[in-house]
């Protein structure tokens, strides 16, 4: 074995020396920062909106309506630590194991890890929460697009196209079987002259209940120049199928049509064909619903609303 020199030895031991009273050093530091910390005066603080958290729930339970999220804390402690906590450093638990449907008494207690060490709790405010449980319920609804605004001068909204157009909801029983729609995040309209899509999400009335359809919604808006009614007055009535024998008794009717107020302005009374076909009916039919054709080139966003009268009267 190698033996050290004693000029070797005497410089380590003068090494270790000094790494040792290091660490006292250090080691005597803290405790005195410790022990100046604890020295401090003790204060009270209170802090509003420390949050709660709902732990324990059984499976197939749901949180009826609107809880209680946050309380307020009563908390005591060396002032330096106290004085600097704000309420999202710490967490209140309501207990819900073992609990099961109907109203209950949740009580509240801190979160002993996100309490710093010397803090101590002397209130919860209010100590415990009344809650009412619900099974869980799952069911389909319809979805319904939600506008602000309005679309530009002369324009108005055609069609909107919602895909999915159901979504299926789940939460606490009695919300669920009250609602029959949901509504989707509003969509803003100021000044559009242009048909458009865009991507949607749904938005719930309650906080408990969520949505299980995966999203976004694909959101379809048809926009188009503002529509108009007219009344085309005395359109003759043809009969395609008038025997030698036959004659109309009513020759004209008013014809009522409906759509962008260009393309309805542009129309004229010869641009309506009014038919009737006898072909086939009864031999003692003397009363026929015609039936109106519009231009091969007309706007396919023109509709005949009403004939007038809804019948013709004819003799065969």
């Amino acid at each position: 074995m190698n033996k050290l020199s004693p000029a070797r030895t005497i410089h380590r031991l003068r090494h270790k020396r000094i790494e040792n009273k290091g660490l006292k050093l250090l080691s005597l530091s803290l405790a005195i920062l410790l022990f100046a910390v604890s020295r401090q005066p003790a204060t009270d603080v209170r802090l509003v909106g420390v949050p709660i958290e709902y732990r324990g729930l059984s499976q197939g339970l749901e949180i009826s309506g609107d809880v209680e999220q946050t309380v307020s804390v009563r908390l005591s402690g060396p002032r330096d630590i106290v004085r600097t906590l704000i309420s999202n450093q710490l967490l209140v638990v309501a207990d819900l194991i073992n609990k099961g449907p109907g109203e209950r008494l949740a009580h509240l207690k801190a979160d002993k890890t996100s309490l710093p060490d010397n803090v101590k709790v002397l209130q919860i405010e209010p100590a415990s929460i009344r809650i009412i449980l619900e099974p869980t319920a799952k069911k389909r609804v319809r979805v319904e697009a939600r506008f602000m605004g309005q679309a530009g001068a002369g324009m108005e909204i055609y069609r909107v196209n919602l895909a999915p157009g159901e979504v299926e909801i789940e939460g606490p029983q009695s919300q669920v079987n009250k609602l029959d729609r949901v509504l989707t995040e509003t969509v803003n309209l100021d000044e559009r002259r242009e048909s458009f899509q865009t991507a949607v999400e749904v938005e719930t009335p309650q906080r408990s209940l969520r949505v299980k359809t995966p999203g976004p919604i694909n959101l379809s808006i048809e926009i188009g120049e503002r529509r108009i009614n007219q009344r085309f007055v005395n359109v003759p009535v043809h009969w395609l199928d008038q025997p030698a024998s036959g004659r109309l008794i009513t020759k004209t009717v008013d014809v009522e049509v409906y759509g962008p107020k260009s393309a309805v302005e542009s129309l004229g009374i010869g641009d309506l064909r009014v038919e009737l076909k006898t072909t086939g009916l009864s031999s003692g039919a003397d009363r026929v619903a015609p039936q109106v054709r519009l231009p091969a080139n007309a706007d396919k966003h023109i509709e005949v609303r009403n004939i007038i009268p809804r019948e013709v009267r004819l003799k065969r």
